[in-house]
């Protein structure tokens, strides 16, 4: 046993190191980015740091917890598929421009109709989002990248592998309008091909306007970044606010619980609908990824109403069970009284008209308790 853990742990330390070595892109960009840059009050000592608490990733530290990846028994992921639509995208394209809809793609993509324009978030279109590392356990990705229509933006929040995907990226940028990141992250997309021209790089409280109404505010959020053990902090990280002509929407990429929450809710809320990271978390790395009881709280902070939980389902990525995000994000949310949009991937709903609100995921761990 020993030998075989040791055989896993070089081949993951290698699988990493060959992901950062193939896909971290050369930090190189012109003389105005660069400015930015340097200039941004997020960069210090060469790295990019938080407001209240930073993370550091050490592999001789973090050996145990490989261990327990490797070995530990529990439910961090369905022994069956869960359910999956096939996304229409007549469903997505054919509206008014007076409408929200979303569609969740599984984890932290979203594909989101606001107000006549189409939105992708942290698009990850592949059934592995990295080289080496965890397969959807939800089944296909349920698009065919093919039939996807004219992209007006793609946000991308940070570069770690389940929202930076260069294969997706390489095989979408040609119908993409403009991409839209933090600081320092355009070279990884264009490392995938994109255009520079197509891409906007922003610092926290960033604004930009584009189609004369819609305006993007990149706004704070604690995590970090990261694509190689040798890279950790030279890209920044971040949440977005999308405001149209009709509705507002928050984006939160990943972060731990911070106050940035409520001043984001301050300056930009209220919020028809947050799409809120709650999933992969754990006391180890609770300062950048949030449980679900501080997700609630953060939307409550944010000043949001329909609140969409998100960053589960998808990737087997923590210790905890695949359902513990759902059970413990819907009991806070009624307890804080916020009405939560839960569809399944695949799966689209029109905000004002047919938000999905049930809870889907509870036969199936009933039909685990049953089983054992």
């Amino acid at each position: 046993m020993k030998k075989v853990f040791y055989v896993i742990l070089l081949l993951l330390v290698a699988g990493i190191f060959i992901n950062g070595i193939f896909t971290s892109a050369i930090y190189d960009t012109d003389d105005f980015r660069m400015a930015k840059i340097i200039d941004s009050p997020q960069l210090q000592n060469g790295v990019f740091v938080n407001p209240e608490n930073n993370f550091e990733m050490k592999i001789m530290k973090n050996l145990p917890l490989i261990f327990e990846f490797l070995f530990k028994k529990n439910e961090t992921k369905p022994p069956y598929l869960l359910p999956v639509k096939q996304i229409d995208f007549d469903q997505i394209i054919n509206v008014g421009e007076q409408v929200l809809k979303v569609t969740w793609v599984g984890h932290s993509s979203q594909i989101i109709n606001i107000d006549g324009k189409i939105i992708l978030t942290d698009p990850v279109y592949e059934k592995s989002a990295a080289i080496v590392g965890p397969t959807r356990y939800n089944g296909d990705v349920p698009l065919n990248m093919d039939q996807l229509p004219e992209i007006d933006i793609v946000l991308i929040s940070h570069n770690h592998y389940d929202h930076l995907n260069t294969k997706t990226l390489t095989k979408i940028h040609h119908k993409v309008k403009h991409f839209i990141v933090p600081l320092m992250v355009g070279a990884e997309l264009e490392k995938a091909g994109v255009p520079a021209a197509k891409i906007i790089e922003l610092d926290w409280w960033d604004e930009i306007t584009l189609f004369e109404n819609f305006m993007i505010a990149l706004t704070p959020s604690q995590h970090f970044s990261g694509r190689s053990l040798f890279d950790s902090g030279k890209t920044l990280w971040g949440s977005f606010v999308v405001r149209g002509p009709y509705h507002n929407i928050y984006f939160s990429g990943d972060s731990g619980y911070f106050t940035g929450f409520k001043e984001i809710g301050d300056k930009y809320g209220p919020f028809d609908y947050t799409f809120m990271e709650c999933g992969a978390y754990d006391e180890r790395w609770h300062t950048v990824h949030m449980m679900p009881e501080e997700t609630a709280q953060a939307h409550i902070d944010l000043r949001g109403n329909i609140m969409q939980p998100m960053h589960w389902g998808t990737f087997d990525l923590a210790l905890h069970d695949w359902y513990d995000p759902m059970v413990r994000v819907s009991k806070a949310a009624d307890t804080l009284g916020i009405k939560l949009s839960t569809p399944i991937v695949g799966e689209t709903i029109t905000i004002d008209s047919n938000l999905v609100t049930d809870r889907w995921w509870e036969p199936f761990i009933h039909s685990l308790t049953d089983n054992k």
